[in-house]
C-alpha cells in the first residue's frame, strides 16, 4: 500500500493573528461561525473531544492522519517504520501546526504515548487532537503539548486500528477536518475553522471578543439584565462600532 503524500496547504493565518486568537474562547468562534457564516455547530464543534493537558489554548493548522480498523491483510501492506502515515505527518508538522487524527471514535484506539509524541516535542508541534485514546499522559504532559482526545488509555492501539493515510480529509468526532483547516481548542472544546474562511472568521472573532468585553462593561456600569445587549443584534453591533470610532477620534 503506497500512497502519494499531500503537502499541507499554506497557512492563511500568520503567527501574530494566531496568537491574538489564542486569547479568545472557543465558544466565541462557535457563535461567530453560526451567526455570521451559517456554519452550524454540528459542522464545526467536536463535542466529545476533551482536554487532557490543562490550561492549554490552541490555534493551529491541521495536519491529518486517518486510521482504519485493524485487519491482518491491511496491517501487512501498510508502510513500515518512518514511512508509517502518522510518522510522515509528524515530519510534515512544525510550529503552528496540530496533528489531527481520525481514530474511529473510541478511546480504546490508543494513537500513541511518550515515545511517539517525543517527536512532536522535538519538532515544536503545537498539539494533537483525536477521537481516540492517549497513553502515558504522566510523561506526555511534560512535553508541553496541547492534547485533546476522547480520554486516556493503557490499551494497545495496534490491535484496534491501523494508520492508513496522511493529509487527506478525515472525520473526527463526526466533524469533517480538511488538511490546512484551523483547529481552535481550549478547556471548553475543540472547533474547526475551515481554511477557506479562516481569515474572515479570525477578523470576525477578534471583533466579537472586543464586543463581548464592551457588553460586559456596559452591563456592569448600567446594572442591567444581559438581555439588553446579548445576544448581540445589529443595533448592538452598530452602537459598539460607533463607540470604537469615538474612542479613536
Amino acid at each position: 500500500m503506497t500512497k502519494n503524500i499531500q503537502t499541507t496547504p499554506p497557512h492563511r493565518l500568520n503567527k501574530h493573528i494566531r496568537d491574538q486568537l489564542k486569547r479568545i474562547n472557543s465558544s466565541a468562534f462557535v457563535d461567530v461561525m453560526a451567526r455570521q457564516f451559517d456554519y452550524d455547530p454540528k459542522y464545526v464543534l467536536m463535542n466529545n473531544v476533551k482536554p487532557l493537558s490543562s490550561s492549554k489554548r490552541l490555534v493551529a493548522r491541521a495536519v491529518t492522519v486517518k486510521y482504519l480498523p485493524a485487519r491482518p491483510d491491511l496491517d501487512a501492506s501498510k508502510p513500515r517504520n518512518e514511512k508509517s502515515p502518522e510518522y510522515v505527518a509528524f515530519e510534515l508538522a512544525g510550529p503552528g501546526d496540530v496533528i489531527v487524527m481520525d481514530s474511529m471514535e473510541t478511546s480504546l484506539m490508543s494513537i500513541g504515548g511518550d515515545i511517539k509524541f517525543l517527536r512532536l516535542k522535538q519538532r515544536l508541534v503545537d498539539g494533537l487532537v483525536c477521537d481516540g485514546g492517549v497513553r502515558d499522559m504522566g510523561s506526555v504532559e511534560k512535553y508541553n503539548l496541547g492534547i485533546w482526545a476522547y480520554g486516556k488509555t493503557s490499551n494497545l492501539g495496534t490491535k484496534i486500528g491501523t494508520p492508513f493515510s496522511t493529509n487527506e480529509p478525515i472525520k473526527v468526532d463526526g466533524i469533517l477536518v480538511m488538511p490546512g483547516d484551523y483547529i481552535v481548542a481550549d478547556n471548553d472544546g475543540v472547533v474547526v475553522i475551515p481554511r477557506i474562511i479562516a481569515k474572515e472568521v479570525a477578523q470576525a472573532a477578534i471583533e466579537y471578543s472586543e464586543l463581548e468585553e464592551w457588553i460586559k462593561d456596559k452591563l456592569d456600569k448600567e446594572n442591567l439584565s444581559p438581555g439588553k445587549y446579548y445576544p448581540p443584534d445589529k443595533k448592538t453591533y452598530e452602537e459598539f462600532r460607533k463607540s470604537k470610532r469615538q474612542f479613536r477620534d
